[in-house]
């Protein structure tokens, strides 16, 4: 290959823009980490109520890993908490905007999770958070809070 041809195609991988994702997450405070972070690019997500979101709830994969872990006789395994008891988040895509929902648990570390969440998601700068109900620690699916969930 020739060194003109290999600047013309390293410029095509640069032009490649990596396409934003919605889905779902859980925060490890104490690890300054993301954790178990599900996510599918927009045009391969679902729009519910018109808001584009990931098609798979918190509950389904926590039940999954925990049934996972139990069946391989982990006896120490984070699955055996309650899935509402680490805070976690679901990012959503809304008429050109990109929402991630949360507990009021994301105020003490709102700077450091913007950053994980822009890098894991591939999000634009200008996401914004919403607290919402269903995302507050101690909270889970309940179809009384559909408006939270999906937004009026």
């Amino acid at each position: 290959m020739k060194e003109t041809d290999y600047y013309d195609l390293m410029k095509d991988f640069e032009a490649e823009e990596i396409e934003p994702m919605v889905g779902i997450f859980w925060f490890l405070p104490e690890e300054h980490r993301l954790f178990e972070v599900y996510a599918s690019s927009l045009s391969q997500s679902k729009m519910v109520n018109g808001r584009t979101t990931y098609h798979k709830l918190h509950k389904t994969i926590w039940q999954a890993k925990k049934c996972r872990d139990r069946a391989k006789g982990k006896g120490n395994s984070v699955y055996y908490q309650d899935y509402t008891q680490v805070p976690r988040g679901r990012a959503f895509y809304d008429k050109g905007n990109f929402i991630v929902k949360v507990g009021s648990w994301y105020e003490p570390y709102e700077a450091e999770l913007r950053e994980l969440v822009e890098d894991a998601f591939n999000l634009p700068d200008d996401f914004v958070f919403e607290i919402g109900k269903h995302w507050e620690l101690g909270h889970g699916w309940n179809e009384d809070q559909l408006d939270d969930f999906f937004g009026d």
